[in-house]
């Protein structure tokens, strides 16, 4: 009982430090400058995604759930995207993200102390998780990876449960939460649609090869619980079936799906069918993020997994582990994925769980053979190196700073901070592109269903012709996104059109806003 308790404390503890600690970082970055939780361009579109959930003018509700990106994190956001000062400065993004990292840490304790039964070697374990510069940065903006990282892991814990629990009575229980979590995870993002094969196919053959003296019954129970983990699948091709009339519009859905930007960029042809690129690239980024002396204590744990005989409970638990990680590797190599030095390098959270189980596993082997104070002074080098990576650079931090100043995206929130400063009512034609304007709309703090956005697909609208007799305010981008370019042409063409009605009162290098005369 004292033992239970015990665990419990450091569980208390450990999530307490992790919020502690992201707030502490959330708000320092914020008095450095309050952009800092929104550099991400994919932050600022999922919160306004979100919110418009509710607060659009054009359909609210489910209809805005769009087809590329998986719905669940967006889902999450709402209610925090709904107030207005968490919106605009993205803490919004934080009230989902931080309290995902803290419960994946305090799931990644249990799974190390499972394995390797020693507690303050699973709470460094776990504090190293969350306290790694690039992962903390990535749990307190609004990007998926960490919603991601929590069901993944959590399904992964209750694997590991039901793989290793020999009483049958409560193995399907764990096995239903497993299925039950990675549907989850796999309608947050798209590096999780592996696992649910992988699941499926292991019970199949657990069932079928090792569990001869089992019912039928249950093995058929077994099985058919973990086809359950394909719901999160089925439920999105059904979804785009139903609205998009293809199950597939997410894969090649023009400008947004990830196979169209992967095609109509440069990265591509460094790592399509290019193994050794795509090792360079994956490895330097690992190196960045991680740092040498993890992955080398991560690479002597796998050693000392490998050694003895009866691991291969472990050995599933880490396959289960590699797959996100296998499927973004997999991604790059046949055309689909995207990264260089350090774009996305956020991708390599994915590989985390797996790194810090592996370190785990070598320091709690090393224990008893090695001096106490070597093994502490291991850990110790471990955690200063993560204090020191701020000096050289957290990768994820750079990638998403350099996005944020990259070309017309510091003009975007300037614009929109100067609208909202103007905005005294009325309806905005806005005619910039969705990553532009959702940059625009997010720093005017003006209520979302004011805008008539204006794209490609949206000139059906009687608006884009006279916008006039609907509009008050007009946001006209100099050099828009893709998907509003042939619908930018038209209006570039036929500016004098729009001077008989409006007048210019702000113009920049990218931007133009006019008001009605």
């Amino acid at each position: 009982m004292k033992t239970i308790l015990k665990i419990k404390n450091r569980e208390y503890v450990l999530f307490l430090i992790v919020i502690t600690l992201g707030l502490g970082v959330a708000f320092y970055l914020y008095s450095l400058d309050k952009h800092s939780l929104i550099y991400y361009g994919d932050a600022v579109s999922h919160l306004v995604s979100a919110r418009k959930i509710v607060d659009w003018a054009d359909n609210p509700g489910l209809a805005q759930v769009g087809s590329v990106w998986l719905p669940l994190p967006h889902f999450l956001l709402v209610p925090f995207s709904l107030i207005d000062p968490l919106f605009t400065t993205g803490f919004a993004g934080l009230a989902v993200s931080l309290p995902s990292l803290a419960i994946t840490s305090l799931l990644l304790y249990r799974m190390i102390l499972r394995q390797t039964g020693l507690s303050h070697i699973a709470f460094a374990g776990a504090l190293l998780y969350a306290s790694n510069p690039n992962i903390l940065y990535m749990g307190i903006t609004a990007m998926t990876e960490a919603p991601f990282m929590l069901f993944f892991v959590t399904a992964a814990y209750y694997f590991q449960q039901w793989y290793e629990n020999l009483d049958i009575s409560t193995k399907s229980h764990y096995l239903r939460k497993c299925s039950i979590f990675v549907s989850l995870a796999t309608l947050c993002r798209y590096e999780g649609w592996i696992i649910p094969v992988f699941v499926t196919i292991f019970v199949i053959i657990f069932m079928v090869r090792k569990q001869l003296h089992i019912d039928t019954r249950y093995k058929l129970v077994a099985i058919l619980i973990s086809i359950l983990s394909f719901s999160g699948i089925a439920l999105w091709l059904i979804w785009n079936l139903h609205v998009y009339s293809d199950p597939l519009q997410f894969a090649h859905a023009q400008y947004y799906s990830a196979a169209f930007q992967a095609l109509n960029r440069t990265n591509r042809e460094m790592l399509f069918l290019q193994p050794f690129n795509v090792a360079e690239i994956y490895g330097a980024t690992s190196m960045a993020m991680y740092g040498p002396v993890l992955l080398g204590t991560a690479a002597l744990g796998y050693i000392f997994h490998r050694r003895p005989k009866g691991n291969g409970d472990r050995a599933i638990l880490y396959v289960f582990l590699a797959l996100p990680p296998a499927f973004t590797i997999i991604s790059m190599l046949i055309g689909v994925g995207e990264m260089s030095f350090w774009f996305n390098a956020r991708f390599l959270m994915l590989l985390s769980p797996l790194i810090i189980m592996l370190s785990s596993l070598f320091i709690a082997k090393s224990y008893g053979r090695i001096k106490k104070i070597a093994l502490v002074g291991i850990v110790g080098i471990i955690f200063l190196n993560q204090l020191m990576t701020p000096i050289f650079g957290v990768v994820t931090f750079v990638d998403a700073q350099g996005g944020f100043a990259y070309k017309q995206h510091p003009f975007a929130v300037q614009t929109g901070e100067i609208l909202g400063s103007m905005y005294h009512g009325g309806t905005i034609f806005i005619l910039t592109g969705s990553s532009q304007e959702h940059r625009i709309m997010l720093s005017s703090g003006i209520p979302l269903r004011q805008f008539d956005d204006i794209i490609g697909s949206s000139t059906w609208k009687s608006s884009f012709k006279e916008p006039w007799l609907y509009d008050k305010w007009v946001v006209i981008g100099r050099e828009p996104d893709d998907d509003a370019q042939s619908a930018a042409k038209y209006w570039i063409n036929n500016q004098e059109r729009l001077n008989e009605h409006y007048r210019i009162i702000y113009e920049n290098e990218y931007y133009k806003v006019l008001v009605l005369k």
